[in-house]
């Protein structure tokens, strides 16, 4: 493949000893056939001249092409910098950013996930196309805020897992990976999986009108706010 500059246009073939067939892949004569000669010193298409850079632009591409590495090296310095002075234990800003940035690439539909996880009220805001959308990181920005040292690396642990939650489309009744991170921390709190489904499974097998009676009774006793009230 060659790009304009890597060769100069013959008007017909066999115009020098060197034209060569060529086909044009990309604008308003894709697929035509026309001719070309890449020889520098070409006796016949020598006189013919192709775009060469000024030295004013030349300057400008060295000046812009020395930015960009100064941009790019600069940053890997500035981390490796805050690497050997970041300290043991992990300061509060430290976690919250670790925190709200595993959160914001999560994506969508684990990010709704937390927050249904967490009661988080999801109030709509006006999104930038002038539609309505619930912005999920801000909400979890205000939560993370307020959250204490240890909820906050319960959160961390929790945007660990939550994407275990997902089930493929292609066999939603595909059984847990034992190696999956949902799995082994499940293990490792010493919570039977085994047992948490074979309730779940008593529980959907009950009429929809007992289920919803229930759902409506739990509502009740839950005030605003997500937090249970606690028994006199």
């Amino acid at each position: 493949m060659l790009f304009e500059g890597h060769y100069r246009k013959a008007k017909a073939k066999g115009e020098c000893p060197n034209t060569k067939a060529a086909v044009l892949i990309d604008g308003k004569g894709a697929g035509s056939i026309f001719y070309l000669c890449q020889t520098e010193k070409c006796d016949v298409h020598n006189r013919v001249t192709r775009y060469q850079p000024t030295p004013q632009e030349q300057a400008q591409r060295k000046k812009e092409a020395l930015s960009e590495r100064v941009e790019k090296l600069s940053r890997v310095h500035i981390l490796e910098a805050i690497r050997k002075k970041l300290p043991d234990v992990l300061s509060r800003p430290d976690l919250e950013m670790a925190a709200l940035d595993y959160f914001r690439r999560l994506g969508h539909d684990n990010c709704r996930r937390l927050s249904k996880l967490y009661v988080w009220e999801e109030k709509k805001s006006k999104a930038l196309w002038g539609g309505e959308t619930v912005d999920y990181e801000k909400i979890a920005a205000a939560a993370v805020q307020a959250m204490k040292g240890g909820d906050l690396n319960r959160f961390l642990v929790l945007c660990a897992l939550v994407s275990d939650l997902y089930c493929p489309g292609y066999n939603p009744r595909q059984p847990l990976e034992k190696d999956s991170n949902l799995a082994r921390t499940a293990t490792r709190c010493k919570v039977d999986a085994t047992k948490v489904a074979a309730t779940v499974r008593v529980e959907l097998s009950k009429p929809s009108d007992a289920r919803a009676k229930k759902a409506t009774v739990a509502t009740l006793q839950q005030p605003k706010g997500g937090k249970r009230r606690k028994s006199k």
